[in-house]
């Protein structure tokens, strides 16, 4: 989680990269059944999703540091804060308030509170 948050500290503007090595530590993890502990594993999500080594290992050195540590205790106590206790756990705000929803089967739910249209997790697009 530190070498996620590390990630998401250097790219605060743009989430592509943040996305992409979370879909690559994802894919170790439940598809090919593989370690996400140890930094070989850290390393080789990153490359997969297109880091260089060099990015990679400056990357896992700011992992390291205590503004990495201290980022990763104060999104974890905000979670705690919602009641967070799996994933997906999303929240949203809706009218000035704080909504939090578990679990993908929500997205029609969320979809309605935000005012927008679900059309399901894979839309049918018409081409014209």
């Amino acid at each position: 989680m530190r070498f996620v948050t590390a990630i998401a500290e250097k790219n605060q503007e743009e989430n592509v990269l943040l996305e992409k090595v979370s879909r690559e530590l994802w894919k170790r993890a439940w598809q090919n059944n593989l370690d996400n502990t140890q930094p070989p594993s850290l390393i080789e999500a990153g490359l997969q999703a297109g880091l260089s080594a060099n990015e990679v290992e400056e990357l896992l050195t700011n992992a390291k540091s205590q503004p990495i540590k201290d980022k990763l205790k104060s999104v974890t106590q905000e979670a705690l804060e919602k009641n967070a206790f799996g994933l997906p756990f999303i929240v949203c705000h809706v009218n000035g308030k704080v909504e939090v929803f578990f679990g993908c089967d929500r997205f029609e739910l969320i979809a309605h509170r935000i005012g927008e249209k679900w059309a399901g997790p894979c839309p049918i697009k018409t081409t014209m």
